[in-house]
């Protein structure tokens, strides 16, 4: 009796090996059991598509996979919108700056003859 409990730990054991190894073949794809989310791309999503997004319970709670998938695609918005924001500050700031330099070229002072002698004396 002995021998053959032995026999058969062995055999599991064995058995646990050869399948950690990768030896049983794949694991099977399954179809997921929640429906997929309606959120647009993460580009195009709105603050109305978060807030009306409508998660699916599952026993312990809302459905992981969902609401990381939905975190993620706020996550990237955000992100490409201040990307977006910074490079049209910087525009804006950039423009700002054009402008007032022509600003100050316009009104400042022409340069007269009568100045420009009085520098070449000064040198």
């Amino acid at each position: 009796m002995l021998v053959v409990l032995v026999l058969a730990a062995l055999a599991v054991v064995a058995c646990v090996v050869w399948v950690s190894m990768g030896q049983g073949g794949a694991m099977a794809e399954f179809p997921p059991d929640v429906p997929p989310l309606e959120l647009p791309e993460a580009a195009q999503v709105t603050a109305v598509d978060l807030v009306t997004v409508q998660f699916p319970v599952g026993l312990v709670g809302y459905h992981t996979g969902s609401v990381d998938e939905t975190l993620q695609r706020a996550a990237t918005a955000i992100r490409d919108r201040d990307t977006r924001i910074a490079v049209l500050e910087q525009k804006v700031a950039e423009l700002m700056a054009g402008r007032l330099q022509a600003r100050h070229e316009i009104y400042a002072p022409p340069a007269g003859p009568a100045e420009a002698v009085e520098a070449e004396e000064s040198w």
